[in-house]
């Protein structure tokens, strides 16, 4: 682990590769990863790319990667596939529609699947994230699965978040709905040469009069991401968006906040490690999993027997 480390610091994009698979996987040195990584991290641009399946969002990524590039910017990108609920495996097509962009030193892209993860994200994506940080990527593009109105995970890692839609998906109530178009910080009607566009931004501007007031008010784009329209222009109100986060102390909020998640989450891998490891090595626990599966012990009350034993403070009932 300690050479994969150094080998990222160096800028070794096969060590990159080795670390991420080694925290999709769950390694037994995932919190040592982050451990050591850390320090290395927090100077990387996230965005969120979401929206409704079909609607052009990996064209509109790959577009948006190029932009970035022309303006030497380096780019991270994990675009993330839906696992098979029976077989548990993914496509993870993406990355066919963003060829090029292995050959482009300056960009390193990684498909990431769901596994049975909700939200539209994969469940090590804030620990990928932070790997890529670490690796120097200046802007980190997240593009997260066909997601519908609930899916919004991504609010919890981009600092912009970018939500798609496309004509042709419902009537106007559909931007009325609560959901996912409550978190966008840029509004993208894509596939704008279609019938119907510019109904579709003048709905989505009647859902912005009926949300509570805020400091920023997201903007409204049309593209044609197939034909690179559009393109600059949505380039342009990320920065508008990142000069906004930068000037209003909003990022410095978020960042705290995403500090103290990151907290949160080691000690609930702890905790993890700790029972998985107590399980395996307590006689007392397999005795009661075992009553529990032959003589019918109430699963609950077993429980609470479990619990009593592997932490070292009592669980009084209702608590």
């Amino acid at each position: 682990m300690e050479k994969l480390i150094e080998r990222l610091i160096q800028k070794d994009r096969i060590a990159l590769s080795k670390l991420i698979t080694m925290v999709e996987n769950d390694s037994p040195q995932l919190l040592n990863i982050m451990k050591a990584i850390y320090p290395l991290t927090g100077k990387a641009y996230v965005l969120g790319v979401t929206g409704s399946p079909g609607a052009g969002k990996s064209t509109l990524v790959d577009k948006l990667i190029r932009n970035f590039r022309s303006k030497g910017q380096s780019v991270g990108v994990l675009c993330v596939d839906p696992s098979s609920i029976f077989s548990g495996g993914a496509f993870l097509g993406d990355r066919v529609r963003m060829e090029w962009a292995y050959r482009d030193d300056g960009v390193y892209l990684r498909s990431l699947a769901t596994r049975g993860a909700l939200g539209g994200l994969a469940p090590r994506l804030g620990e990928i994230i932070k790997l890529m940080d670490a690796f120097g990527k200046e802007v980190i593009i997240v593009e997260t699965v066909g997601v519908g109105q609930m899916e919004a995970d991504i609010i919890r890692y981009a600092d912009t978040k970018i939500v798609v839609s496309v004509p042709g998906l419902g009537d106007q109530l559909q931007a009325l709905k609560a959901g996912i178009l409550e978190i966008a910080d840029v509004l993208v009607v894509n596939k704008a040469d279609l019938s119907g566009a510019q109904d579709v931004a003048e709905d989505l501007q009647m859902m912005l009069y009926l949300r509570k007031e805020s400091d920023w008010t997201p903007e409204i784009l049309l593209t044609e991401a197939l034909n690179s329209r559009g393109i600059s222009d949505l380039y342009e109100a990320i920065q508008r968006h990142r000069t906004f986060l930068s000037q209003s102390g909003l990022k410095e909020r978020q960042t705290k906040l995403q500090r103290e998640q990151t907290c949160c989450g080691a000690v609930e891998e702890g905790l993890k490690k700790y029972l998985r490891e107590s399980f395996l090595g307590v006689e007392e626990v397999k005795t009661i999993l075992k009553t529990v599966q032959e003589e019918g012990l109430n699963p609950y009350h077993a429980a609470d027997e479990i619990l009593q034993l592997l932490l070292p403070i009592h669980i009084e009932e209702g608590e």
